[in-house]
């Protein structure tokens, strides 16, 4: 009887740290890729029909999730909007009122501008992922310079390296989205 106590005792702590390790690691997970800012990225994820994966993705790399975040090249807020891109998105949503230097930094408007330039763009590159990311860090006209006869563009065809790596690390934060958040998975 002792043996089987010793045994069941055993068997018991260690699914138990099984259930620690892996409940904190999806808790790790979620604390380094925070979902901050969800009312509105949600809302115009709906409206714009961009997945949240790949909003909260953007934020999360260009950000941090920090709203005055300000880059050497003068793109500021959330989805760091330059003002070149902010002009072009008021423009199409015909918000002639506002301006970069006073509202870009407002985290809902960031994000319907940066979610609207992502629908922009998604429309723009028929839906081609890698484009429409490289395009949101490298610029519109460089990666329609990059795209092959196929007109999808391939990793391998992204010609700054800056540009590629952002690809790839939105790509990785984006997965990382959809696979910690999904309704009841524990899984990264």
């Amino acid at each position: 009887m002792k043996r089987f106590r010793s045994i069941f005792r055993t068997v018991a702590t260690l699914l138990m740290v099984i259930i620690v390790v892996t409940v904190g690691h999806a808790m790790v997970i979620r604390y380094l890729y925070p979902k901050n800012y969800a009312d509105y990225v949600e809302k115009y994820s709906n409206e714009y029909d961009i997945s949240e994966e790949l909003i909260f993705a953007v934020i999360k790399c260009e950000s941090g999730f920090k709203p005055n975040a300000k880059s050497n090249k003068n793109a500021v807020g959330l989805m760091q909007i330059t003002e070149e891109t902010f002009n072009d998105v008021k423009k199409m949503l015909g918000d002639d009122d506002l301006s970069f230097s006073v509202d870009a930094t407002n985290e809902e408007l960031n994000i319907k501008y940066g979610t609207y330039y992502l629908r922009f763009l998604n429309n723009y590159f028929s839906g081609d992922e890698i484009a429409v990311i490289a395009a949101y860090n490298a610029g519109l006209g460089n990666v329609q310079k990059w795209l092959g006869e196929d007109k999808k563009l391939s990793r391998s065809e992204i010609e700054f390296a800056e540009t590629k790596a952002y690809v790839k690390k939105v790509l990785k934060a984006k997965k990382i989205y959809k696979n910690v958040y999904e309704k009841g998975s524990q899984d990264v």
